[in-house]
């Protein structure tokens, strides 16, 4: 089996994906994915081991196939030395890379310079691979070109000096000091063109495969400060610029190098910048962007904000991937997941649990565990099937229609009803009101937490009208609702 695609935004409801040639079809996009899903190299405490920990490839792409999910986002990680401080801790020593270390004489970490100049093949072949292995297991992948969050916020001085286009570390020249000088327009003309011929390269080696979509950066700087400084008054010193003109740049380049090619085109996408000067004002440039596909972040507050406990309904401007990596990197639960599909959202899992590839040994373990994801895991797969089982195309977030607010929508033909927003230890009796248009409707129920799913009575409603509903005590609570009009 494969995937449906190319993909490209549905016209009849602009929150989903349809695949071409099939435009009656909405698809929906949700899974697990973490920072070294394509390298090598990331691992708890500050130093590189003489190998690189191994990433399970195989085994990841089971876990996600045995939990229903069918996208990922493949990450691009640009440091082979860096450090991210607690409570995280972990290095990135990641490798292969894009360029190979051909020498003459070493770079920072004592192996050999990079010569920018050329292009490793391993790391592409090792790309393609990837992306034809989640392809054949019929998973989406998003091929990060970039990656901005460890340029500005991870340790100094290797948040740079562990970067090939670093001084130190390569053979051409090519000397950058901070994120501003590789994602701030306008670029040093080498620079420049260093960074076309490898996103031409990466349209080469994937461009054919049915699965790909293209995510510009991830966490690039938003702001011309400095330094970084967060919130609680600590700061990271390195300058920072906006990088919202050089993605845009991006997005050109790729549409462009596609239309010249003759290639199908794929959806690309830009993710939450931070900081920004204006912290309700961070999503504007991926709104305002020619993407097709986005992932908003903080914009209320840095913590349990608005994207996390009652997410924003889709107004279907943007296919909107809600990535957690961007609000809430260390938690997650199912009750999340159902509240961002029943507001048009592809929820999107940053998934720490499973550093690995697969299950850890002890699932227990680590901060976050596997345990502690295991529900939104499953709660992804859940809300797929249900994607699978309605006619999503024509469904559209209602926050009207359900005294909780949460319901997606076709209003006299389908609705998909969230119990209730809130976590209390049992649901069972408490009841909810909906308003249906006049029909006889079968209904089911599902319960979010345990997962059972038992079908409901047959009714009807002789006119629009609102009534009063709860879950039969056989279905513990929170719990969905569908209803199917007969």
């Amino acid at each position: 089996m494969h995937t449906a695609g190319p993909l490209v935004v549905s016209r009849t409801n602009p929150r989903y994906f349809t695949a071409v040639g099939a435009p009656e079809k909405a698809i929906y996009v949700t899974g697990s994915h973490v920072n070294n899903n394509l390298h090598d190299g990331l691992g708890f405490g500050p130093d590189c081991p003489e190998e690189p920990e191994r990433f399970d490839f195989d085994a990841y792409l089971e876990l996600l196939t045995e939990r229903g999910h069918n996208f990922i986002r493949l990450w691009r990680w640009e440091q082979f030395r860096g450090h991210l401080m607690a409570p995280a801790d972990v290095h990135f020593c990641m490798e292969p890379q894009p360029w190979p270390r051909t020498g003459p004489g070493a770079a920072s970490d004592g192996k050999p310079k990079f010569d920018l100049s050329s292009f490793d093949q391993a790391y592409f072949d090792r790309l393609r691979e990837r992306v034809l292995a989640a392809d054949a297991a019929e998973i989406y992948a998003s091929v990060m070109l970039f990656e901005g969050f460890s340029l500005h916020l991870t340790a100094t001085p290797d948040n740079v000096e562990g970067h090939p286009f670093h001084a130190a570390n390569n053979i051409n020249d090519i000397a950058i000091s901070s994120i501003i000088d590789y994602q701030v327009l306008p670029l040093d003309p080498n620079i420049e063109a260093l960074q076309l011929a490898y996103i031409h390269k990466v349209i080469e080696v994937v461009h054919d495969l049915p699965n790909v979509l293209y995510e510009v950066a991830n966490e690039s700087s938003g702001q011309q400060a400095d330094a970084v400084v967060f919130p609680d008054g600590s700061s990271i010193a390195t300058p920072i610029g906006d990088t919202t003109p050089w993605q845009y740049w991006v997005i050109t380049a790729v549409k462009d190098y596609e239309r010249e090619m003759g290639y199908d085109p794929h959806p690309i996408g830009m993710t939450y910048l931070y900081p920004v000067a204006e912290l309700s004002k961070s999503n504007e440039p991926l709104w305002q962007s020619p993407t097709d596909w986005i992932s908003p972040g903080f914009d209320d507050t840095l913590g349990e904000g608005r994207w996390l406990l009652d997410p924003p309904a889709n107004d279907g401007s943007k296919v909107v991937l809600l990535d957690t990596d961007h609000f809430s990197p260390f938690s997650s639960s199912a009750l999340w997941v159902w509240k961002a599909f029943l507001r048009g959202h592809n929820p999107i899992l940053y998934d720490l649990g499973i550093l690995g590839g697969g299950v850890p040994p002890d699932p227990s373990e680590g901060n976050p565990s596997f345990d502690s994801l295991e529900p939104a895991r499953r709660a992804m797969g859940d809300t797929r099937g249900f994607a699978e089982l309605i006619n999503l195309n024509t469904m559209q977030p209602r926050t009207d229609l359900s005294s909780t607010g949460f319901a997606l929508a076709d209003p006299g033909k389908e609705y998909l009803i969230l119990q209730s927003s809130e976590v209390p230890d049992s649901f069972s009796g408490t009841s909810f009101t909906a308003t249906l248009a006049a029909g006889r409707y079968s209904a089911r129920w599902h319960s979010v937490r345990s997962r059972e799913t038992m079908p409901g009575e047959v009714f009807a409603v002789a006119e629009e009208t609102t009534i009063s509903m709860s879950a039969p005590p056989q279905i513990a609570g929170p719990a969905v609702l569908h209803l199917r009009r007969i």
